[in-house]
C-alpha cells in the first residue's frame, strides 16, 4: 500500500487554520475575561493621573513645600506614549502566564502537541491580536479621560507603526522567557510582576533618563521596551523620523527586539525540555 505525501499547500493550509484558531482561542478568552478589563481600567487611569501630576516635580516641592495639582500638555502626551508600550507589554505577558498557568492546572496543555504548529506558536500567536485589542481599549480610554484634563497634541503618522510592530516581536520574547519558566516552576506571579515593574522603571516609560540614576540608564539599553517606546515618542510627539542610530534608532530598535525574541525562544525551548524531561506539563 502506498501513501502519498501532503501536498505544499495542504501543509500552508493547515498551518494557516491553525494559526487561525490560535487567535479566536486567544480572541475568546480576551472577552470572556471584558470584566476584568473594565475593573482594572480605571486603575491605569488613576495611576496615569497620579504620575502626571506628581512626576518631575521634586525641584518645586523641595522649594515651596506644596505640590501644585497641574497637568502639563506635553509631558502627558509623552507619559501616555510610554504608557501605550508598557500597557500592551503588561497585557500580552501577564494574560499569558495566567492563562497558560491555568492549562497546566486543567490538563489541557499537552493537547498543544497534538497541534501541527510548534508548542511556541501557541504561546504567540493565541495572545497578541487579543493582546492588541485589549490594548487599544486600555488605552483608548486613558486617551479619552487625559483629554479632558490637558489637550494631548500628537502626530498620528505611520512611522509609528515600525516601533509598534517591534514592540510586538520584542514582548512576544518576554512572554515566551516567562512561559518557559512558568513550565519548569509553576508558582512565579510574583517573578513575574516583578520583572514587568523592573522593565517599566528602567525603560523610561514614567520617567525620563535624564532624572533616573546613570545606573538605571544603562541598565534600560538592553531592553527592547526603551527604544520602540523612545522611537514611537520621537514620530508622535517630535513629529520626527526615527534615526539610524542612538538610543530610539533603527539598529537599537531592530537588535534589541530580534534579542529578547531570540533569546524568549531559546530560554523556552530549553525549559520545555526540561519540563517534559521531568514530565510535569501538566501537574505541579
Amino acid at each position: 500500500m502506498t501513501t502519498t505525501a501532503p501536498t505544499p499547500g495542504w501543509t500552508v493550509r493547515r498551518t494557516l487554520t491553525a494559526v487561525g484558531n490560535e487567535i479566536v482561542k486567544g480572541l475568546r478568552h480576551g472577552w470572556g475575561e471584558r470584566l476584568q478589563i473594565l475593573i482594572e481600567l480605571p486603575l491605569f487611569i488613576i495611576f496615569l493621573l497620579l504620575i502626571g501630576f506628581t512626576a518631575g516635580k521634586a525641584t518645586t516641592i523641595a522649594a515651596t513645600g506644596k505640590l501644585e495639582w497641574t497637568l502639563n500638555s506635553r509631558h502627558m502626551a509623552w507619559l501616555l506614549l510610554g504608557f501605550v508600550a508598557f500597557t500592551y507589554t503588561y497585557l500580552h505577558v501577564q494574560k499569558m502566564f495566567w492563562r497558560l498557568l491555568t492549562e497546566i492546572q486543567s490538563g489541557t496543555l499537552e493537547q498543544t502537541y497534538l497541534s501541527p504548529l510548534p508548542s511556541w506558536v501557541h504561546v504567540v500567536a493565541g495572545r497578541i491580536v487579543a493582546a492588541i485589542a485589549e490594548s487599544a481599549f486600555v488605552v483608548a480610554a486613558m486617551y479619552a479621560v487625559t483629554s479632558l484634563f490637558v489637550p494631548i497634541d500628537l502626530h498620528w503618522r505611520l512611522d509609528a507603526l515600525l516601533p509598534l510592530t517591534l514592540l510586538i516581536v520584542g514582548a512576544a520574547g518576554l512572554a515566551m522567557a516567562i512561559a518557559g519558566l512558568t513550565l519548569v516552576w509553576k508558582r512565579i506571579p510574583l517573578l513575574n510582576d516583578v520583572a514587568l515593574m523592573v522593565v517599566m522603571f528602567l525603560s523610561g516609560a514614567i520617567l525620563p533618563a535624564t532624572e533616573m540614576p546613570g545606573w538605571a540608564d544603562a541598565a534600560g539599553q538592553p531592553l527592547f521596551l526603551t527604544h520602540t517606546m523612545t522611537a514611537l515618542r520621537t514620530v508622535m510627539l517630535d513629529g520626527a523620523r526615527i534615526p539610524a542610530g542612538g538610543p530610539g534608532g533603527l539598529i537599537w530598535m531592530l537588535t534589541t527586539a530580534a534579542a529578547w525574541f531570540v533569546a524568549g525562544l531559546v530560554l523556552f525551548r530549553i525549559c520545555e525540555q526540561i519540563a517534559r524531561h521531568r514530565g510535569c506539563l501538566s501537574h505541579y
